[in-house]
This record gives C-alpha cells, sequence and structure tokens, in this order.
C-alpha cells in the first residue's frame, strides 16, 4: 500500500518543480509553457497579420498535433505539399475523391517524421507548405503552415488555433481571491511532496496537474479546472490539506495518502 501511496507522490513532484515557476508568468505567456501547448490565433494561422507563417518542426520521435477544438472548426481539406519526410494523419473522415464521409468531423491533425522517401516526380527539400480548409459555424478559412526537419525536442506538442477574441490582454488582472488562496495552498502540498525527494517524470497525471495549475491560475475555479484537467477533487483537497500542514509547521507527510 505504501509503496502505491508514493508511486502516486511522485507524480507531483515533476509538476510542482516545473509548472509553479509559470504561476507568476502574464496569462498571455502561461498558454505557451515549454512541453505543453501553444496557442495562436486565427489571424497569425491564416496569415493576415504581421507575423510570419507559422512554422513547425518535426523532430525524431515527437509528433506535433494541430487542434481546431477551441475555434471550433471542422477540418474540410489538407494539403501536405512534401510528403518525402513527414506523415500525416486525423482524427476524424475527410472526404477525397475515392470516399465521402456521412460526416465530417475532423478537428485535429496530427504531424509525424518519417525516414525520407525519394520520389522522382519531387523535387529534394527538407520544408513543405502545409494548407488547411476548416469551415466554422459562419464562414471557412484557409490556414497555412511551414512545415520542418528539427534536430532538438520540441517546445511544445499542440499548436492551438484560437479565436481573435481570446487573446487575453498583457494587463489582465484576475481577482479571483479564493483562487489564489487555494492555489498557494495547493503549491504548498506539492513543494511538501518535493521534499521526500520521489521522482517519477512518466506520471501521466504530468500534464493533467500542469493543466489543472494553470487554468486555475488563468481565474478558472478550482472545480471546473480540476473537471476539465481529468484530476479528482479528492486529490486536489488532499493537496489542500498538505498545505495546511505546511502552514501549521507540521511536517510528518509519509502517513498521509494521496488519492488516485
Amino acid at each position: 500500500m505504501m509503496s502505491k501511496q508514493y508511486s502516486i507522490i511522485k507524480g507531483f513532484i515533476v509538476i510542482y518543480s516545473l509548472t509553479l515557476p509559470y504561476l507568476n508568468l502574464s496569462p498571455a505567456i502561461a498558454s505557451e509553457v515549454k512541453q505543453s501547448v501553444k496557442q495562436i490565433t486565427q489571424k497569425v494561422a491564416t496569415g493576415n497579420s504581421s507575423s510570419s507563417i507559422p512554422r513547425i518542426e518535426l523532430s525524431p520521435g515527437y509528433g506535433v498535433n494541430i487542434s481546431f477544438i477551441k475555434s471550433d472548426e471542422i477540418i474540410e481539406k489538407v494539403w501536405l505539399d512534401n510528403p518525402t519526410f513527414a506523415s500525416l494523419d486525423v482524427d476524424g473522415c475527410l472526404s477525397t475523391e475515392e470516399r465521402e464521409c456521412d460526416k465530417e468531423g475532423a478537428t485535429v491533425i496530427h504531424l509525424r517524421r518519417i525516414k525520407p522517401l525519394k520520389v522522382r516526380q519531387l523535387p529534394l527539400s527538407n520544408t513543405s507548405l502545409l494548407t488547411v480548409i476548416a469551415k466554422g459555424k459562419s464562414e471557412r478559412k484557409v490556414y497555412l503552415f511551414k512545415v520542418g526537419m528539427g534536430n532538438k525536442a520540441p517546445t511544445y506538442h499542440t499548436l492551438e488555433i484560437i479565436p481573435d477574441s481570446k487573446i487575453v490582454p498583457e494587463n489582465t488582472q484576475f481577482t479571483n481571491i479564493k483562487n489564489i488562496n487555494e492555489l498557494q495552498l495547493i503549491s504548498r502540498g506539492l513543494k511538501i511532496v518535493n521534499s521526500e525527494g520521489l521522482i517519477n517524470d512518466k506520471s501521466r497525471l504530468w500534464s493533467r496537474i500542469a493543466n489543472f495549475l494553470i487554468k486555475v491560475r488563468m481565474g478558472e475555479s478550482i472545480n471546473s479546472a480540476a473537471r476539465k484537467s481529468g484530476i479528482s477533487m479528492r486529490l486536489v483537497n488532499r493537496l489542500i490539506e498538505l498545505g495546511n500542514v505546511r502552514g501549521r509547521g507540521q511536517r510528518k507527510v509519509r502517513s498521509w495518502g494521496l488519492p488516485k
């Protein structure tokens, strides 16, 4: 039983050490935490801003997702001009000349680097243009991405397309005092767990708790953030309890079990 509790505790330690430094970042930067999710607006992704076309680098062993879930759009058509070094897949059905979908429902594109292929009809190149036609509630949009080969581990695993209206100004201040106080207790609880020196950086809880902390920092309620991030309130409450233990000067932690 104790070893099982330890394995659960390990998952929090790495998350605490990596996510806590980001809790003091501005809301606009919080969405671009390393090894997580990067967000760009529709205006940028369609080439209608002063920014360059978004570039996606594919490294060996790492795939990258392009998500249109937040923009509430359905992917209708995709073109990858140079398929000699990358493969492409979607999470739903796309209509082609050979196949018609009963219901189109693709919202995420997955790109993966492959061993370079030699295609006589295509010139040698280590880059490609990716064009995506997506349909929203009111109109269709053409999205453009420059895909290339990289040698370093990616700084994000998912590129989220978000509506222009969801841009958060740098000077936005969130005043949910209850959330701030509870967030401090949760962080304190994670610090206690960290002090035990038990680390497991392969825990599935990694991304869930990281996303939870970011959502709370952005002003979302504890309950809503926990539900959307896929963690239980029992777990959140136990971390808050651990934070209160530190606040009362008590340091014995090993007898505290953490729920899954």
